[in-house]
């Protein structure tokens, strides 16, 4: 190695050195590397700051665990002092990994652990909408006509199920966030509606509906019959009919 490429890739360390250091706060760290006439204390400034915005970014997408740790500020303070931002990160993959650090790094109860499982699927569902927009966008346009294909759709034969392509599931082992009656642990279903993001637990046949939809879908209801011949008509013409309702189908 020639003394040029020795010193380009010995800056090149001390400069990701400074960063990763600046990230987690470390100021000292950064002393031997200061120009003339700049302090700690200048650096400081910069790097408090800095940690400020990113910690109100990660709570604010975050706020749904509010409800299951008392002490969210202080554990999102301690992953931005232990975990450096990434380069090019937004605020959302930010809180995906301080949720996924939580995980790892804390012992967390039932309850916890689904408000954890619950915010991770919605910004998954965000997530998909944003790398899937044309199909999120074109299964809401269709959704919009549900109310008028709807009525139209056990008697018009050409009429296709569509299911919602911006949708991720999630387990929750207690019903802390479900109907007092669900039994637990369960599926929930997260999917877009509009500018919402709704969530259904489903029964084991409810699930194969939708797994049934997702694998071979769309499809008409005279084909999903006769893929299905253990499932009556009148079932499936319910379950649409309930799913179309809540934006997980749609007719077109």
């Amino acid at each position: 190695m020639t003394p040029l490429a020795s010193n380009k890739i010995d800056y090149r360390d001390q400069i990701q050195r400074c960063v990763q250091s600046m990230a987690l706060g470390c100021v000292e760290d950064v002393r031997p590397f200061l120009a003339d006439g700049m302090t700690v204390g200048h650096v400081k400034l910069f790097t408090d700051g800095n940690l400020d915005k990113r910690m109100a970014k990660v709570l604010d997408q975050v706020e749904l665990l509010n409800a299951a740790f008392d002490n969210l500020n202080e554990l999102v303070s301690e992953y931005i002092h232990q975990v450096p931002l990434a380069a090019y990160d937004t605020g959302c993959s930010d809180s995906d990994r301080f949720l996924r650090w939580l995980k790892l790094t804390h012992v967390t109860s039932l309850e916890q652990h689904d408000h954890i499982a619950c915010q991770l699927a919605r910004h998954e569902v965000e997530n998909s909408a944003r790398m899937n927009r044309l199909g999120h966008v074109r299964f809401q346009e269709l959704h919009s006509l549900a109310d008028r294909l709807t009525a139209e759709w056990q008697t018009n034969s050409r009429l296709r199920i569509h299911l919602n392509p911006i949708r991720i599931w999630a387990t929750f082992q207690t019903n802390v966030l479900l109907d007092a009656e669900t039994t637990t642990p369960t599926d929930v279903l997260f999917f877009a509606n509009g500018h919402q993001i709704r969530t259904s637990a489903f029964e084991d046949a409810g699930k194969e509906f939708v797994e049934t939809l997702a694998s071979h879908g769309p499809f008409t209801l005279t084909d999903w019959k006769r893929l299905d011949r253990s499932t009556s008509r009148s079932d499936l013409i319910e379950f649409c009919l309930d799913a179309a309702e809540m934006g997980l189908v749609a007719f077109g």
